[in-house]
């Protein structure tokens, strides 16, 4: 029975685990903290490739709509996407239990260091690092940088007020000056998600300053925050994700979107495909995993670019055409995205430039 060491209880780290252990490996995993605790994300589910399916845990609700400001304010029915509002402290500590049941033996307040990869590749068969960005892999074999030079920056509020407003739908809002977003997730009534992320930024930004400007015009400021809470979002590949019989899963594969920053879909496929290559020789898991996500990076760096392309007024004509010709339901369906559906795709939206450049000279 081969060893598998696990470094951290996000979703990737908890699935990898889960999945070794039912799979009939000794599973140990080390957290660095408490499980459930130092939840940095808006905590949305979205199965953008519709592989995963309704979580088992800390649902919320199932997302009705999806609200986005730009020059206008447009609503788009999610019934056809697999998105959720989850709990991640409950959802994660339930995964654990879930773990411990399959056999996994779980250190919480047990930091895995770099230093410490050289003996611990030795006493394990295989090890896989979800410990997030920069991932402790990254900071062993010198590429950490990495992850600094391809991340999003976030920052968010937890907090407290009348957000009934918005009810079972999130909210995203594009800026004039700024290519990134700002959200509002409610996870009750009262209880709301509400951060800004600087995805592609050409220059510094003070993203506290911007997000206290968002909330004052959202008519919030008079409400109570709860939390506050940063972080980074990996928004490229390493170019390796395998060193020694180390595999990089979640963020620390750097699996995050390159459009929106979320990253939990990706984060469980990656730690699927690592226990299913090592079942299987483990040589095809950087092979095998990017072929899944391929089409879905493909289609979300398209827009990324197509937005950065663009100022506000002319990504509020694309947000109401893809309203009008129904093109985001490209994303209720990950099977229509394929090569040569995103070609198509990049001509239209390449040619709608052209010509608008056209007109302007």
């Amino acid at each position: 029975m081969a060893k598998v060491l696990v470094i951290g209880a996000g979703p990737a780290g908890l699935f990898a685990a889960a999945e070794a252990a039912k799979n009939g490996f000794d599973v140990t995993l080390y957290e660095k903290g408490k499980i459930g605790e130092n939840i940095r994300c808006a905590e949305g589910f979205f199965d953008t490739l519709k592989v995963l399916g309704k979580p088992q845990f800390g649902i919320l609700y199932k997302v009705e709509q999806l609200i986005v400001k730009a020059v206008s304010t447009y609503k788009f029915s999610t019934d056809k996407l697999n998105l959720w509002m989850l709990d991640r402290a409950s959802w994660q500590r339930k995964l654990a239990e879930e773990a411990v049941s399959s056999g996994v033996k779980i250190s919480e307040n047990s930091q895995v260091r770099p230093e410490d990869l050289g003996k611990l590749k030795n006493g394990y068969d295989f090890i896989i690092d979800a410990s997030g960005a920069p991932s402790v892999t990254s900071r062993a074999y010198g590429f950490s940088d990495h992850y600094k030079k391809n991340s999003g920056k976030t920052v968010q509020y937890t907090m407290e007020g009348d957000f009934s407003h918005i009810a079972n739908c999130l909210k995203v809002g594009l800026l004039p000056d700024f290519w990134g977003y700002y959200w509002i997730f409610p996870k009750t009534k009262n209880i709301a998600n509400v951060g800004v992320g600087n995805f592609y930024s050409a220059r510094k930004d003070r993203l506290w300053n911007r997000l206290d400007r968002v909330i004052k015009e959202e008519g919030i400021s008079g409400y109570k925050v709860l939390k506050k809470t940063g972080g980074i979002c990996p928004t490229a590949v390493p170019d390796a994700l395998v060193f020694d019989n180390i595999l990089l899963v979640g963020d620390a594969a750097g699996l995050t979107s390159p459009l929106h920053g979320g990253g939990i879909d990706m984060a469980i496929v990656s730690a699927k495909e690592a226990v299913k290559s090592i079942l299987s020789g483990w040589t095809d898991y950087e092979k095998n995993l990017r072929a899944i996500i391929a089409n879905k990076l493909k289609f979300e760096g398209l827009l990324v670019r197509v937005l950065c392309e663009r100022n506000l007024a002319e990504i509020d004509k694309l947000i109401s055409s893809l309203k009008k010709y129904n093109l985001h339901r490209l994303l209720a369906n990950p099977k229509l995205l394929n090569n040569f559906s995103i070609q198509l795709l990049e001509r239209a939206l390449m040619k709608r430039e052209q010509l608008a450049t056209k007109k302007v000279l």
